[in-house]
């Protein structure tokens, strides 16, 4: 009795998806992400100045546990209004000057550029936005109950420093993104020094 020889037959597996491809997916998604929040951004004054309640109502406006509108005994005058706009110019223009920085950074991945001179000075811009950023928040919501309680009588005053483990996580980030930023300068460099001696 003969037996017939048996075939295994490999385990096809579906071919993994190239690494461009998913870059450039990923990229239309962070890009797409970036435009979104502009509009958000720039909401952030306006609202402040014609419907500060609508927007302190979210939370926005509360320094540990107290809402910074409380501080003002005179109510949100227009002048108080004003004062808070101009704190808030300060991080909502490092917010869009980072997502302008994050849209050109992924506008290279897109373009199948990781480590070109133009994504690495991108990246490297980014991560010190970033911690610009972290650092002119809790800055902010200082100046921003100064801004509130100015009209108040002499001694009423206030001035309420916060800072959170939200701020912490913040500029532990962006710490990190500026190391990742300068790791991957000096592996590009090294890899075109490397280049050159072939």
């Amino acid at each position: 009795m003969h037996s017939r020889p048996t075939t295994t037959r490999p385990l096809v597996r579906p071919p993994a998806q190239p690494l461009g491809q998913r870059l450039r997916r990923l990229s239309r998604w962070v890009r797409g992400l970036a435009l979104l929040a502009v509009p958000l951004l720039l909401a952030a004054p306006v609202l402040l100045l014609t419907a500060p309640d609508a927007l302190l109502a979210m939370g926005l406006g509360e320094m540990a546990g107290l809402q910074l509108k409380h501080l003002a005994q005179g109510g949100l005058t227009s002048a108080v209004r004003v004062r808070m706009v101009a704190v808030t110019l300060l991080p909502v223009g490092l917010g869009l000057a980072l997502l302008w920085q994050l849209w050109s950074l992924f506008g290279e991945y897109l373009r199948g550029d990781v480590f070109g001179t133009r994504a690495l000075a991108c990246f490297r811009r980014f991560a010190a936005l970033l911690f610009a950023l972290s650092l002119a928040q809790p800055l902010a919501q200082a100046l921003m109950s100064i801004a509130v309680s100015w009209d108040n009588p002499p001694g009423q005053r206030h001035l309420l420093v916060s800072i959170g483990s939200n701020d912490y996580a913040l500029v532990l980030g962006a710490l990190v993104f500026m190391a990742i930023a300068r790791v991957m300068t000096e592996a590009a460099r090294v890899a075109e020094e490397n280049e050159g001696f072939v």
